[in-house]
Protein backbone atom coordinates (compact mmCIF):
# COMPACT_ATOMS: atom_id res chain seq x y z
CA UNK A 1 0.00 0.00 0.00
CA UNK A 2 2.63 2.38 0.58
CA UNK A 3 4.19 2.12 -2.11
CA UNK A 4 1.58 3.56 -4.00
CA UNK A 5 1.24 6.74 -1.90
CA UNK A 6 4.28 8.33 -3.17
CA UNK A 7 3.75 7.93 -7.40
CA UNK A 8 0.35 8.76 -6.25
CA UNK A 9 0.94 11.85 -4.29
CA UNK A 10 3.82 12.85 -7.08
CA UNK A 11 0.83 12.52 -10.04
CA UNK A 12 -1.23 14.66 -8.15
CA UNK A 13 1.08 17.41 -7.62
CA UNK A 14 2.60 17.10 -11.32
CA UNK A 15 -1.19 17.44 -12.00
CA UNK A 16 -1.63 20.54 -10.15
CA UNK A 17 1.00 21.83 -11.14
CA UNK A 18 0.33 21.53 -14.93
CA UNK A 19 -3.40 23.93 -13.64
CA UNK A 20 -1.30 26.56 -12.18
CA UNK A 21 1.21 26.16 -15.46
CA UNK A 22 -1.39 26.44 -17.99
CA UNK A 23 -3.26 29.88 -16.52
CA UNK A 24 0.13 31.79 -17.40
CA UNK A 25 0.49 29.43 -20.38
CA UNK A 26 -3.06 30.63 -21.56
CA UNK A 27 -2.27 34.13 -21.38
CA UNK A 28 1.17 33.96 -22.79
CA UNK A 29 -0.53 32.38 -26.24
CA UNK A 30 -3.35 35.11 -26.53
CA UNK A 31 -0.69 37.57 -26.55
CA UNK A 32 1.18 35.66 -29.02
CA UNK A 33 -1.25 34.93 -31.18
CA UNK A 34 -2.42 38.32 -31.03
CA UNK A 35 1.41 39.52 -32.34
CA UNK A 36 1.34 36.68 -34.98
CA UNK A 37 -2.08 37.66 -36.35
CA UNK A 38 -0.94 41.36 -36.38
CA UNK A 39 2.29 40.02 -38.00
CA UNK A 40 0.43 37.80 -40.73
CA UNK A 41 -2.02 41.09 -41.27
CA UNK A 42 1.11 43.73 -41.88
CA UNK A 43 3.06 40.91 -44.36
CA UNK A 44 -0.05 40.35 -46.51
CA UNK A 45 -1.21 44.10 -46.91
CA UNK A 46 2.42 45.37 -47.15
CA UNK A 47 3.41 42.68 -50.09
CA UNK A 48 6.39 41.37 -47.82
CA UNK A 49 6.27 38.38 -46.55
CA UNK A 50 7.90 34.54 -46.40
CA UNK A 51 6.05 31.42 -46.54
CA UNK A 52 8.57 28.09 -45.49
CA UNK A 53 7.05 25.34 -47.19
CA UNK A 54 6.72 21.91 -45.18
CA UNK A 55 4.87 19.77 -47.77
CA UNK A 56 3.79 19.12 -51.49
CA UNK A 57 0.76 17.79 -52.73
CA UNK A 58 1.74 16.93 -56.35
CA UNK A 59 -1.72 16.13 -58.43
CA UNK A 60 -0.80 12.48 -59.52
CA UNK A 61 1.02 10.60 -56.61
CA UNK A 62 1.82 11.20 -53.10
CA UNK A 63 2.63 14.11 -50.43
CA UNK A 64 5.90 14.48 -49.92
CA UNK A 65 7.27 16.21 -46.87
CA UNK A 66 10.25 18.44 -47.92
CA UNK A 67 12.52 21.29 -46.33
CA UNK A 68 14.45 24.65 -47.46
CA UNK A 69 12.04 26.01 -50.10
CA UNK A 70 9.50 28.80 -49.71
CA UNK A 71 8.23 31.54 -51.69
CA UNK A 72 8.62 35.16 -50.94
CA UNK A 73 7.46 38.15 -51.75
CA UNK A 74 9.57 41.39 -51.71
CA UNK A 75 8.58 45.21 -53.60
CA UNK A 76 6.11 43.57 -56.28
CA UNK A 77 8.31 40.75 -57.18
CA UNK A 78 7.73 36.96 -56.71
CA UNK A 79 10.89 34.87 -55.63
CA UNK A 80 9.72 31.22 -56.01
CA UNK A 81 11.66 28.46 -55.09
CA UNK A 82 9.47 25.32 -55.31
CA UNK A 83 9.69 21.57 -56.10
CA UNK A 84 7.67 20.77 -59.09
CA UNK A 85 6.67 16.64 -59.55
CA UNK A 86 3.89 16.08 -62.59
CA UNK A 87 3.21 16.60 -66.45
CA UNK A 88 4.65 19.21 -67.93
CA UNK A 89 3.29 19.96 -71.81
CA UNK A 90 5.63 22.86 -73.19
CA UNK A 91 8.79 23.25 -71.43
CA UNK A 92 12.21 24.40 -72.66
CA UNK A 93 14.81 21.80 -73.83
CA UNK A 94 16.45 20.31 -70.71
CA UNK A 95 13.45 20.79 -68.47
CA UNK A 96 13.35 24.40 -67.77
CA UNK A 97 13.08 25.95 -64.30
CA UNK A 98 9.48 24.82 -63.17
CA UNK A 99 8.57 26.87 -59.70
CA UNK A 100 12.27 28.10 -58.98
CA UNK A 101 12.28 32.04 -60.34
CA UNK A 102 11.93 35.79 -59.47
CA UNK A 103 9.52 37.60 -61.59
CA UNK A 104 7.93 40.96 -61.37
CA UNK A 105 3.95 40.51 -60.02
CA UNK A 106 1.72 41.15 -62.66
CA UNK A 107 -1.50 40.94 -60.07
CA UNK A 108 -1.80 40.68 -56.19
CA UNK A 109 -5.11 40.86 -54.51
CA UNK A 110 -5.69 40.26 -50.42
CA UNK A 111 -9.04 39.34 -49.44
CA UNK A 112 -10.27 38.57 -45.81
CA UNK A 113 -11.36 35.13 -46.13
CA UNK A 114 -13.12 34.61 -42.73
CA UNK A 115 -12.34 35.51 -39.26
CA UNK A 116 -8.81 33.82 -38.96
CA UNK A 117 -7.58 34.11 -42.67
CA UNK A 118 -6.86 35.71 -45.42
CA UNK A 119 -6.83 34.74 -49.34
CA UNK A 120 -3.76 35.73 -51.89
CA UNK A 121 -3.73 35.61 -55.06
CA UNK A 122 -0.76 36.30 -56.96
CA UNK A 123 -0.64 36.18 -60.50
CA UNK A 124 3.33 36.13 -62.98
CA UNK A 125 4.37 35.97 -65.82
CA UNK A 126 7.75 34.17 -66.61
CA UNK A 127 9.81 33.64 -69.63
CA UNK A 128 8.84 29.72 -69.54
CA UNK A 129 4.84 30.19 -68.40
CA UNK A 130 2.08 31.96 -66.32
CA UNK A 131 1.61 30.66 -62.75
CA UNK A 132 -1.34 31.68 -60.83
CA UNK A 133 -0.54 31.19 -56.99
CA UNK A 134 -3.65 30.84 -54.90
CA UNK A 135 -2.32 31.60 -51.07
CA UNK A 136 -4.39 31.02 -48.11
CA UNK A 137 -2.76 32.34 -44.77
CA UNK A 138 -4.28 31.95 -41.43
CA UNK A 139 -3.75 34.41 -38.11
CA UNK A 140 -1.19 32.03 -36.93
CA UNK A 141 0.77 31.83 -39.76
CA UNK A 142 0.06 28.04 -41.47
CA UNK A 143 -0.30 28.41 -44.78
CA UNK A 144 -1.72 26.48 -48.09
CA UNK A 145 -0.60 27.29 -51.80
CA UNK A 146 -2.15 25.91 -55.07
CA UNK A 147 -0.15 26.52 -57.84
CA UNK A 148 -1.30 26.66 -61.40
CA UNK A 149 0.31 26.98 -64.07
CA UNK A 150 -0.30 26.80 -68.02
CA UNK A 151 2.23 24.28 -69.05
CA UNK A 152 2.52 22.67 -66.24
CA UNK A 153 0.35 20.20 -63.55
CA UNK A 154 -1.74 21.98 -60.56
CA UNK A 155 0.66 21.05 -57.51
CA UNK A 156 -0.48 22.27 -53.71
CA UNK A 157 2.08 23.09 -50.59
CA UNK A 158 1.36 23.63 -47.05
CA UNK A 159 3.84 25.81 -45.01
CA UNK A 160 4.60 28.08 -42.29
CA UNK A 161 4.87 31.65 -42.28
CA UNK A 162 8.41 33.16 -40.83
CA UNK A 163 7.78 36.10 -38.72
CA UNK A 164 11.73 36.34 -37.98
CA UNK A 165 12.77 37.04 -41.71
CA UNK A 166 14.28 40.50 -40.42
CA UNK A 167 15.52 42.21 -43.25
CA UNK A 168 16.17 39.68 -45.72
Amino acid sequence: MKKWILPLLAAVLAVSACGILSSETREERVVREAKEAKMVRQGLETGNFTIDIDRMYPIRGTSKMVSNYSIKVKDNVLISHLPFIGQAWRVPYGGGHALTFDAPIVNYTVTQSRKDGYQIRIYVKTDEDEHLYLLTVFDNGRASLDVQSQNRDRISYTGQMDFYQGEN
